[in-house]
Order: C-alpha cells, then structure tokens, then sequence
C-alpha cells in the first residue's frame, strides 16, 4: 500500500478534442477560463507538465490572473530534452522539480541543480522513460497532496493509462481543427470496458457565453494498491 497525490488534469481542449492544431497552435482559451486555470494553480500543491509542454510552450506556471500563491512547478522529462533556459527552471519565482531518468545528461543536471532546481532522478524504464507512479510517490513524500497536471497529449495518456488521474477539468473551445494533437495522445484502449470509468459532477457554461466546462471523477481504473490521500 503506498500514497500519491489527488490528479487533477485540466485541459482546454477544441470540440473535436485537440489541444492544438497540426502547426502546433494552441491558443484556445477565452480570458475566463485563464482565469479559472490560474486559479486552480493557487490552490493545488504542485503542477506538473512534460518535456514537449515546456519545449513549445515555454510556460512560467505561476499564478497571475487572481490573486494566490504560486504552486511548486514539476517537469516530467525522462531524457533531459528540455533547454536549461527554459522559464520553468527559473527559481526566482517559484521552486521547480525536474523528474528524469538514469540517461539523463549529467552535466545538465549539475547546471540545473546549480540554479536551484530539485532534481529526482528515477530507473529508466526504455527510452528515457518513467514511472509516472514512482513520480508521485516521491511527490506525496515531499508534501504534496493536490497535483494539477496542465500536460500534453502524451503525459495525459500516460498519468490515464497508469490508472492514476483522479479528476479531469475540461473546457470545450468553439473551435475545429480536424487533426492536431489530441487530449490523450497514446497507443489507446480498445473499447470503453478498458477506459477509466467516469462519473460527470459539473458542467457549466463559462462567462465567455461561448465555451463549456466539464467536471468529471474518474470512479474506477486499474490501479487499486496505490490511492490518494488528502491530508
């Protein structure tokens, strides 16, 4: 029996669920639910992104558009792609942990931890890949008992597939791109018998007039010897 943080994945997303386009845009949310987002971030313990976020985005993931504390920021980046410059590893505003691998770049490790940055080095599971389970745990040792995830498609996948998401925050954006990047970006589950059951507790239309948030509970998935617990 083993403890890991409450997963909250927020995710804006288009009516037929990509996070972005094929050219890699993802600017889908109204003034509202940035908002709403910043907000979730002042109230969780730590949010999480993956290398290709931070790599593309280059987010700070810090609270500006209401008031609150800054969460602790976390990078999932089992090969170390992720430039040092990145404004996530900027420490002046909020600590950072990066989660890689044993083939980490040890000479990018000693710079980052240089600049402040906590960094857990994790068994390597095959390109430069890791246990998303093991993250949490290490995670929840450290205090932290709300996660926020703001991730890509593959991170997603990856926290859904290990059978570790507890909660899923949705914003349908009125928009359509027909191909682009999806929510979950996986090998995907044959049929509905193997997805995660959930159970919808809110839905609303955002103060735009325009977009729909979803609140669903995950109620059931295949990982029952580790569970959250909020303290």
């Amino acid at each position: 029996m083993g403890y890991r943080p409450y997963v909250i994945i927020f995710s804006t997303t288009t009516i037929d669920g990509r996070i972005a386009s094929v050219t890699g845009f993802s600017k889908l949310s109204c003034q509202y639910d940035l908002k709403r987002l910043h907000s979730l971030r002042a109230k969780v313990d730590a949010v999480m992104v993956g290398a290709n976020t931070v790599i593309k985005d280059n987010p700070r993931l810090t609270v500006r558009l209401v008031k609150g504390r800054n969460p602790l920021r976390v990078v999932v980046d089992g090969s170390l792609r992720t430039p040092v410059t990145a404004k996530v590893y900027d420490t002046t505003e909020s600590k950072t942990i990066l989660i890689t691998s044993s083939r980490a770049n040890k000479e990018k490790v000693k710079y980052l931890r240089s600049k402040g940055v906590n960094v857990f080095i994790l068994e390597d599971k095959g390109e430069g890949k890791v246990s998303l389970l093991d993250a949490l745990k290490q995670l929840y040792r450290i205090g932290v008992r709300k996660l926020l995830v703001e991730g890509g498609g593959a991170l997603n996948w990856s926290l859904i597939k290990e059978g570790i998401v507890d909660e899923i925050r949705l914003t349908i954006s009125p928009y359509i791109f027909g191909n682009g990047i999806s929510i979950f970006r996986g090998k995907g589950f044959k049929d509905i018998y193997e997805s995660p059951k959930l159970k919808l507790v809110d839905l609303f239309k955002c103060e735009c007039g325009n977009e729909i948030h979803v609140i669903y509970k995950v109620e059931t998935h295949g990982n029952t010897n580790f569970t959250h617990r909020l303290i």
